[in-house]
């Protein structure tokens, strides 16, 4: 669809127009005072990921920095006018998803926007870039908010990937900067790697024996409804997959966050599928022996790590159609390309303890550094 209802673009423009004058109504009555590092939280209440690792980054360079955290409502109402003060006071606003109010101001010279990006290399394609597919947005309704157009700074892996992000946020790419992926300093810190493996195992059910293969299994979100990419259920597969696989194999789920809890509460009759519930996809990967995914993008994370990987694809035609990627899948991944459960089966049974897998070629493809990344970012944009 690419048309808006005359209402609905009457709503629109108005109230744009109030929160871009009452923008520049507190921008005007602050002075130009800009203090605050604004870190807008979307999916957590406090800054985890790439916003975590940026934000400690933040205080080791700038010990007295003032920080501020919202979680944005990114909604159409009153609610979100009251965000306004702390865009005018802020010097930095510092995110790493959508975040509404910042593409409703006009460009301001006083004001950095950061964006962090959830996700590592260019995998599935979004923003812009799918403009005229069933997930992409409304080209009338980016005439009027022009979604991540707006940031001044955007952090991606690697050279490799500039023109995709610079496509799917609408932006000149000598704003996409390829310094790496904040978080991906988690797998560089011993210290941090022990006290992660140390949580873990005293948090969860983790089988810990010389002989149990743990297979982290993570999905990517598949919209519904109008927007729906395809009509592969994971958890379906997972649990026929349960029922087959060896014994010393414990399936770890770490599902996408916008995952009906009815669909997870389904694998708590297998004893072999631990469901991950808390910590970040990094965190399991590195008590994980292997890997599978569909079209996530964190599988270029987990190709740091040297371990075998897969993509369970039954459904790769349906999904290029409806969303599309940047590269075809061989191009952009090494990982085992897995067609249907039987291949899924023989590909986890396969697996074994401290297996090394050569993923250099997809490494150095998606990624320009892996060493001191946040310190990096937070050098160029403080």
């Amino acid at each position: 669809m690419d048309s808006l209802s005359p209402w609905k673009r009457i709503f629109i423009w108005l109230y744009r127009s109030l929160f871009r004058f009452a923008y520049k109504l507190y921008s005007f009555k602050n002075k130009g005072k800009r203090e605050y590092y604004l870190f807008a939280l979307y999916r957590t209440d406090k800054p985890e990921g790439n916003l975590g690792y940026v934000y400690d980054e933040l205080l080791r360079q700038v010990p007295n920095a003032k920080v501020r955290f919202i979680r944005g409502a990114n909604k159409w109402n009153l609610s979100m006018l009251k965000e306004i003060p702390y865009l005018a006071e802020a010097k930095c606003v510092i995110l790493d998803d959508y975040y509404l109010p910042v593409y409703l101001i006009k460009e301001d010279q006083n004001l950095k926007i950061v964006q962090l990006w959830h996700a590592a290399g260019a995998f599935k394609k979004f923003g812009y870039s799918t403009i005229g597919t069933n997930f992409g947005p409304n080209p009338a309704y980016l005439k009027l908010v022009p979604i991540h157009a707006t940031y001044t700074h955007v952090y991606v892996s690697s050279t490799s990937v500039v023109p995709f992000y610079a496509e799917a946020f609408n932006l000149p790419q000598e704003r996409v900067i390829p310094i790496g992926v904040p978080r991906t300093d988690l797998f560089t810190s011993v210290e941090d790697v022990e006290a992660v493996e140390k949580k873990l195992f005293s948090s969860f059910p983790i089988w810990d024996n010389a002989d149990t293969v743990r297979v982290l299994i993570a999905p990517t979100y598949r919209a519904g409804g109008a927007q729906r990419e395809s009509n592969l259920n994971m958890e379906k597969v997972i649990k026929d997959i349960a029922k087959v696989i060896n014994p010393n194999v414990q399936i770890i789920y770490k599902a996408h966050p916008y995952t009906p809890v009815e669909e997870l509460d389904k694998l708590a009759e297998f004893s072999n599928v631990l469901v991950a519930s808390s910590g970040s996809i990094n965190e399991w990967m590195l008590i994980a022996d292997a890997f599978m995914t569909d079209y996530s993008s964190s599988v270029f994370e987990f190709a740091l790590l040297k371990k075998p990987f897969a993509h369970f694809i039954p459904d790769l035609h349906e999904y290029e159609t409806n969303r599309g990627l940047y590269q075809q899948l061989e191009v952009i991944s090494d990982g085992a390309m897995l067609e249907t459960s039987e291949q899924l089966v023989e590909w986890i049974n396969a697996r074994s303890k401290n297996e090394y897998f050569d993923s250099s070629r997809m490494v150095s493809l998606n990624f320009d550094n892996t060493s001191r990344v946040s310190e990096l970012i937070v050098r160029d944009f403080k």
